[in-house]
């Protein structure tokens, strides 16, 4: 039974939708200290994030004795009948609560704010581009440093599937890969505007395969039983974004993650917007402590890569664009 919180609200959120994620995939319950860590939160953040779910009814709530007596601690697991059930909207499978068409109208909100310039189309498939780089950004742990195409497609439909239960790698290869599974997270554009939900579609999965690391074509195939199957095909190897020239560089290298986050606000001031920050960083959590500064500025992270500096030193490269 869902709570005063919608499960539009819960997951409205790129990180909770990421959370809920996570706890659907693992095996047993989680504390608050075991998700914190996993996406690199302070404890009350991730208490916070975990209290909404559980209010939207997306997560139980229970116990868990310490083994040397004490206060039991409080642990959270994924509700399995949300987990595997879903909606039906005029035959369309949607994932249960609401998420796709949170992410929808996300996405609408944000044409909206884009008007004029390019045809509508074209619009939606880059504001979907962004929200697919920004739900990868919100996965637990450092950018993959894999450079299969088949690894790639598979951290995209990790990161959709909150949308979309049923997003799946159906087949790869070493530079190409076959997805199906995502059109229930545009079903309620499908109705409407067919041509639209494909680009809002197309632009998700490349997106989010395009923040996983990989650049790819794709070409849309034949029906499947979860809507369209893409085929995507590697076109280069990592996305290393080299034709962004950032109008100011962070070294946030030998910070903590909470000063170089805030040094990056301080950077950020002085850029118009559109324009591009570079942030080189270090150490596992990082990348994800930027990211989710970018989501919660409104700002978009357009490439995370493994880079050196000019003097040969290794670093994890960002580029945020300023909102």
């Amino acid at each position: 039974m869902s709570g005063t919180v919608s499960v539009t609200r819960a997951l409205g959120s790129s990180t909770r939708a990421g959370i809920y994620d996570h706890l659907r995939q693992v095996d047993g319950a989680l504390t608050v200290r075991d998700v914190a860590d996993t996406f690199d939160l302070h404890p009350n953040v991730a208490r916070t994030h975990l209290g909404l779910l559980a209010e939207a009814g997306l997560l139980t709530v229970g116990q868990r004795k310490h083994p040397g007596g004490g206060r039991p601690a409080r642990v959270y697991r994924a509700r399995p009948e949300v987990e595997d059930d879903h909606a039906v909207l005029d035959g369309a499978a949607q994932p249960a609560g609401g998420a796709a068409a949170a992410l929808m109208v996300r996405l609408l909100v944000t044409l909206l704010d884009r008007p004029g310039g390019p045809p509508l189309v074209a619009r939606a498939l880059e504001a979907s581009r962004d929200e697919g780089r920004r739900l990868v950004s919100a996965l637990p742990g450092d950018p993959p440093t894999s450079r299969a195409t088949s690894d790639a497609a598979q951290r995209a439909v990790r990161a959709i599937r909150a949308y979309a239960p049923d997003a799946r790698v159906d087949r790869a290869g070493s530079d190409w890969a076959e997805v199906s599974g995502l059109s229930p997270a545009v079903a309620l554009v499908e109705r409407l505007d067919p041509a639209l939900a494909e680009a809002l579609e197309r632009g998700l999965l490349a997106g989010a395969t395009e923040g996983s690391g990989v650049m790819v074509d794709l070409a849309e195939t034949s029906g499947g039983v979860h809507g369209r199957v893409w085929r995507m095909r590697a076109t280069g190897g990592r996305a290393p974004r080299s034709t962004i020239s950032p109008a100011a560089t962070l070294d946030a290298r030998g910070q903590t993650r909470d000063s170089g986050v805030v040094e990056a606000m301080r950077a950020m001031t002085d850029l118009r917007a559109g324009d591009v920050l570079e942030v080189l960083a270090e150490g596992p959590g990082s990348p994800a402590s930027f990211a989710r500064w970018a989501d919660r500025a409104g700002h978009a992270l357009v490439a995370v890569e493994r880079a050196q500096d000019a003097g040969g030193r290794p670093a994890i490269r960002l580029l945020i664009e300023k909102a």
